[in-house]
């Protein structure tokens, strides 16, 4: 016979997280041999004495019932039989007397996990009359007809298999997969060859030595100790010779809710986690019976939508431990709730597309894309230097030059156009503070040119100039209309901006190129771009049949809306973004940001280090990319977009 590839060895039987946990709910016929009852009250009747074992038997103690013969320790008696049971109701449904002894109808009701599936049956339960008093004649068939006797009853608690995720079109972003998970059974091994074969197997799976022979030290001398979960993709990597050398090596297989793929959109969704002590004292009965709750993302923020209430199933079972019959089926079998998924609005191919992009960036990063029409959030993802952090929903950073299109749309509303013109000079100062425009910006885009030239070639002391003209709350109703600072519910935590509207000097000549103490997120600056091509304000969301979307003031006119685009539209003809110009996929929209943070760095030439922005739209996407430390938005962030854009016209 080949051998087994150690990678698959099972630990069914010692796997603390295996589906059933079974508690017994057998009760042995009571031998003969048992001490007559001398301390039950007589009784008047059967019934009576058929009420006080219904009572007993809801209660858990046969104490007080007259009994042929009563156990030495009642109470111990039905706990061992009834561990870890809900207790049932129990009632009489009449009793029969004859010159023979008399017998008790008994209606069992069982309660469930789910108060409308209830078990009910009846049973029954002979009595005898000695010296005068009717008497009890324990048989194992009290608790169920068809038990036989030396046979009892098997409670099955099943947790709930825990609801999906899903994406457009319905795909599974999560759902329960099989994993496996590799460590150390302890039994048979000396404490010494327990720390030599957990050192062994760290280093095959590349894990912390010494924190997992601390986990293996902690636990009991027959217990089985996971090092960690592994996909079957990840686990069959693993080096099957080393682990045949470990001693005590085994490896459990279980089922876990898992994103599609190993860190996809982990930010958005989050991940789950069995309950710990301290949840279940916080949460109770809510988690108790939980095999994973929700941590981060949808995961935590649905936890209780996404958590489906175990069941019960009740079989038959042998008290001496033989194994019952193959072809007993259960006896009672509860009702599998119908699965409630999670339904979203994110798209597979373009959330791992952004997701593939930023990859290699080596600050925090995100893009996110937002369907126009609907608001729906297309993708949200956050770069692999964020550690899982949302940077793409509630990252606060000053947008730039990108909210040079807010800025543009205060001056329409003060009188000018796209073809106004404006004054671009090489510096300008407020307050006593200078402000220059890029350094890479080129001389032939100097003097007097319209604004959109301002805003294709993105000079920053044209915008400045206007400071006294446009206020601070000019700027702040601008970039409202455009969804800056609007109050979202998407189920998850996200920020949509802040435009103080008293800065008033240096810190409103800022304001006026997205710098000063503007703030908003990569989520806000793909509705912001959304907003221009829909015309108002627009509403994102994530979980439409959850928290819905809903209309936002917006006082945007569409002669405003129509300009706007103008303006981006000349940042791809003309201005930062012609790579994107002729796209396949139609007309682009857009436009580059730069907003300086942090002091002047000496290994930037004394300059400070740059946010890198982009916003693009085109049909009915709009996206937005952001690098934390990047260059320039034309240098760090276009060649993404340029990226992001092809492919979802790809996946199209």
């Amino acid at each position: 016979m080949e051998a087994m590839d150690p990678r698959f060895r099972s630990m069914e039987s010692t796997n603390r997280r295996t589906f059933l946990t079974w508690s017994g709910l057998g009760l042995a016929t009571v031998s003969a041999a048992m001490l007559s009852s001398c301390s039950a009250a007589r009784s008047a009747s059967p019934t009576t004495v058929a009420d006080q074992l219904a009572t007993a038997l809801h209660e858990g103690d046969i104490a007080g019932v007259p009994m042929v013969s009563t156990p030495p320790d009642t109470r111990a008696f039905l706990a061992e039989r009834m561990k870890g049971s809900q207790r049932p109701n129990v009632e009489v449904l009449g009793a029969d007397e004859s010159d023979e002894g008399a017998s008790a109808r008994l209606g069992f009701t069982w309660p469930s996990f789910d108060p409308g599936q209830s078990w009910s049956y009846e049973s029954q339960a002979q009595l005898v009359k000695i010296d005068g008093e009717w008497r009890v004649r324990w048989e194992d068939s009290i608790l169920h007809p068809e038990l036989e006797e030396g046979q009892g009853l098997a409670l099955a608690t099943i947790p709930g298999e825990r609801a999906r995720i899903l994406g457009q079109n319905d795909v599974a972003l999560v759902s329960n997969q099989h994993v496996h998970l590799p460590g150390i059974n302890k039994e048979g091994l000396t404490d010494e060859q327990a720390a030599a074969s957990a050192k062994k197997l760290a280093a095959v799976l590349d894990i912390d030595p010494e924190g997992y022979q601390e986990k293996v030290a902690a636990y009991g001398p027959e217990a089985f100790v996971d090092a960690l979960t592994l996909r079957r993709s990840d686990f069959l990597k693993l080096d099957s010779a080393a682990l045949k050398t470990i001693t005590g090596y085994e490896a459990m297989t279980t089922t876990m809710p898992l994103s599609l793929d190993r860190g996809f959109a982990t930010a958005v969704l989050g991940t789950v986690r069995q309950p710990s002590a301290e949840d279940i004292e916080t949460r109770g009965d809510a988690v108790k019976d939980a095999e994973w709750i929700g941590a981060g993302g949808l995961q935590e923020a649905f936890d209780e939508k996404l958590r489906a209430a175990p069941s019960f199933r009740v079989t038959i079972r042998e008290l001496d431990g033989s194994a019952p019959p193959m072809s007993q089926g259960p006896l009672w079998e509860q009702k599998m709730p119908e699965e409630t998924p999670l339904r979203t609005t994110i798209d597979v191919d373009l959330q791992k597309a952004a997701e593939r992009i930023i990859k290699n960036t080596d600050s925090p990063s995100a893009i996110v894309a937002v369907q126009p029409s609907t608001g729906d959030i297309l993708a949200a993802a956050s770069g692999p230097e964020d550690n899982a952090y949302p940077t793409a929903t509630i990252g606060q950073y000053a947008p730039g030059s990108t909210f040079k299109i807010a800025t543009a749309l205060a001056m329409l509303r003060h009188g000018d156009s796209p073809q106004s013109t404006v004054q671009c000079s090489e510096s300008i100062t407020v307050d006593g503070q200078t402000f220059k425009n890029a350094g890479t910006y080129l001389p032939d885009h100097l003097g007097d040119i319209s604004l959109r030239e301002a805003i294709a070639q993105s000079c920053n002391t044209a915008l400045i100039d206007k400071h006294d003209s446009v206020s601070q709350g000019d700027l702040a109703t601008a970039g409202e209309a455009l969804g800056i600072g609007a109050e979202w519910d998407i189920g998850i935590p996200a920020y949509s901006g802040n435009i103080p509207r008293d800065d008033a000097g240096t810190e409103h000549a800022a304001s006026m190129i997205g710098q000063g103490r503007i703030q908003t997120s990569p989520l806000g600056m793909a509705v912001f771009a959304a907003s221009v091509v829909r015309g108002r304000a627009v509403c994102p969301q994530l979980v439409p049949e959850e928290k819905p979307a809903r209309e936002l003031p917006s006082d945007l006119t569409e002669q405003e809306a129509a300009q706007l685009r103008e303006l981006m539209r000349a940042v791809v003809i003309e201005g930062h973004l012609d790579r994107l110009n002729n796209h396949p996929g139609g007309e682009v929209l857009g436009k580059t940001g730069t907003a300086e943070f942090g002091q002047p760095d000496p290994a930037r030439g004394g300059f400070p280090r740059t946010h890198s922005w982009v916003i693009v739209a085109q049909g009915d996407l709009a996206f937005s990319v952001f690098v934390e430390d990047g260059d320039y938005g034309s240098v760090t962030g276009a060649p993404l977009a340029k990226e992001f854009l092809d492919a979802a016209y790809e996946a199209r």
